[in-house]
């Protein structure tokens, strides 16, 4: 289950963030007409939809959906602690040692043969606040936290270190010698949390007029998850389109290769770091594209059943806003970052989204708080 959920986390992560893998290039090549250039534009003229949703699934009751007020007013409330938790400061030690499971703030500038190399710096004058680093996570190469165990808050020391044999972060530094001169700023103390106030929403989350415009405007976002969220989990799929299966699985699997290729890691990288094989990831892959189509195909059976429907209009407008968005000129642009980065189409994408949107509007109406 853990693994299961760190996989759902990192495609959750790619799914919004879909600006991060990149967006079209500049340059505008011809495509030509290959065998494989003509699949992929049957491809492109497919439905993006689910033809007959209905036949695969006996849907939930939705015309009525019972949430818990009690369970919504939680979700509000684990919001708010949540927006407390990232604005919270804490209490600076300017005393002590360093112990393993501290979180330690810091200024460091690592060297190489004498010489600062590129991103291997945090100082004051560009990082004002420091680096916090907890000893032990690992954040860090083999032995530069283990080298701050037991050095005295307030002094700087010099941290010898080896880079490993193995480094994509930066291949140019791979298997060699570094000094890190580190200077240990404060220990991090105590949470300090601030009061949810008109105050404190003005300052941090200025999208919000007050304490009751948050309260709002989360609450009807909650509502909303929560409801298609249930319908989607009570209803019963009883069998799944391969082919939407299979272009899911493709699609996750597209997604989150390009998405650790951004950030300069590779698929062995990821799965040592969750311990998993590669064929366990391959199963939780098939499992998670499976749900997804699952959740497709509930919404899908519910625009047919109630004539819910994307207009061309509607299309359009958001198809204009991913061509801004990502720096593309027409839609076969589009196309290509699509197919590159997430392994699908866009029509795909923005058809499913706008569907989903529309299904998750309609099922508010049927909200009734219990």
């Amino acid at each position: 289950m853990r693994k299961r959920n760190k996989l759902l986390a990192l495609a959750l992560c790619v799914s919004l963030s879909v600006t991060a893998l990149g967006g079209c290039g500049s340059e505008n090549k011809e495509t030509k007409k290959t065998e494989s250039g003509k699949k992929e534009e049957a491809k492109k003229s497919e439905d993006p939809l689910i033809a007959k949703a209905a036949s695969y699934v006996t849907l939930a009751e939705y015309k009525t959906v019972e949430l818990k007020k009690s369970d919504i007013d939680k979700a509000v409330q684990d919001k708010i602690d949540q927006e407390l938790d990232t604005y919270a400061t804490y209490k600076k030690i300017k005393k002590g040692k360093v112990k393993s499971g501290d979180t330690v703030n810091i200024y460091y500038v690592g060297r190489i043969d004498g010489t600062a190399f590129e991103g291997g710096s945090c100082t004051k004058d560009k990082y004002p606040n420091g680096f916090d680093l907890t000893i032990g996570s690992k954040s860090f190469i083999d032995g530069f936290e283990d080298g701050l165990i037991g050095k005295t808050v307030g002094k700087t020391y010099d941290i010898n270190v080896t880079f490993p044999e193995s480094y994509p972060n930066n291949p140019d530094l791979a298997g060699k010698p570094a000094v890190f001169t580190v200077t240990l700023n404060y220990l991090r103390g105590d949470k300090i949390k601030s009061k949810f106030d008109n105050e404190f929403v003005k300052k941090n989350l200025t999208q919000y007029e007050s304490v009751k415009d948050y309260k709002e405007k989360n609450r009807k976002t909650i509502i909303r998850s929560k409801a298609i969220e249930q319908v989607c989990k009570s209803s019963e799929v009883k069998n799944y389109p391969e082919n939407k299966v299979e272009e899911m699985q493709t699609q996750l699997d597209t997604s989150i290769s390009n998405f650790l290729k951004s950030q300069s890691m590779t698929m062995s990288d990821y799965l040592k770091n969750n311990s998993m094989t590669q064929e366990q990831y391959d199963k939780e892959l098939a499992e998670n594209a499976k749900q997804d189509v699952g959740n497709q195909i509930v919404y899908n059976a519910i625009a047919q059943a109630e004539k819910i429907e994307v207009t061309d209009e509607e299309y359009q407008t958001e198809l204009n806003t991913y061509l801004s968005n990502y720096g593309c000129k027409s839609e076969t642009e589009l196309d290509t970052a699509f197919t590159t980065n997430y392994g699908t189409t866009a029509k795909n994408i923005i058809y499913n989204e706008l569907l989903y949107s529309k299904v998750a509007d309609y099922l508010v109406g049927n909200v009734k708080e219990v």
